[in-house]
């Protein structure tokens, strides 16, 4: 068996059939790929952003009612003339 030179390959022809195969994956099939990537990804980052957020919320509402629970004596709150209001 011989292997091909640059000649035969030169001189081959492609099917209209073969064109459209190699055209389905060009430049526009890629970008929708990418475009479809990124949609992906943002979603991921936006679940991760809710998830941190959430828990954020939730240690800082025990934080509060724990800081209130035994944070110590309320402030004074006094009047203009020096009289305790509260």
């Amino acid at each position: 068996m011989t292997l091909p030179n640059n000649d035969d390959f030169a001189n081959c022809e492609l099917s209209m059939e073969e064109l459209d195969a190699i055209a389905a994956g060009g430049f526009w099939s890629t970008l929708g790929h990418i475009a479809g990537d990124v949609v992906t990804g943002a979603g991921y980052v936006l679940k991760g952003m809710a998830y941190v957020g959430g828990a954020v919320a939730i240690a800082g509402g025990v934080f509060m009612f724990l800081a209130g629970a035994f944070g110590g004596q309320r402030p004074v709150v006094t009047g203009p003339n020096g009289n305790v209001l509260n």
